[in-house]
This record gives structure tokens, C-alpha cells and sequence, in this order.
């Protein structure tokens, strides 16, 4: 199969990062509620990567040519 063809292949890739936004508010709600550990610098830069990732792959990948 060649990915180079695919005609939605930007929409697809900035989809897949975006989805990294829901899926750190869902780490972090989970985290917390499993180990009742809300506010952790650890956690929080796990959060920031995830959708620091999110947002730059998104914009990058999402915008129009």
C-alpha cells in the first residue's frame, strides 16, 4: 500500500495529533481518581507534553494548502 497517495493523509495525521488533547484530559482524570493524586509535577509534564505534541502536530499537519 502506498501512504504517499492517500488524498486525506494531513487530515488524518493532524487528527491523530489532536486526538492527544482528550486523551491527556483522560491520563489526568484517570490519574487522579486512581491514585487520588491531582497536582504532581510529574503528571503535569507528562499533561504538557501530550498536548504541547497535540497542538503543534495539529496546527502543522491541519492547516490548508
Amino acid at each position: 500500500m502506498n501512504l504517499e497517495n492517500l488524498p486525506e493523509q494531513q487530515k488524518i495525521t493532524a487528527g491523530f495529533y489532536y486526538f492527544l488533547i482528550p486523551l491527556a484530559l483522560v491520563f489526568w482524570i484517570g490519574w487522579g481518581l486512581k491514585f487520588d493524586v491531582w497536582t504532581d509535577i510529574g503528571l503535569y509534564a507528562v499533561l504538557v507534553v501530550m498536548i504541547g505534541f497535540g497542538l503543534i502536530g495539529g496546527f502543522v499537519y491541519g492547516k490548508g494548502k
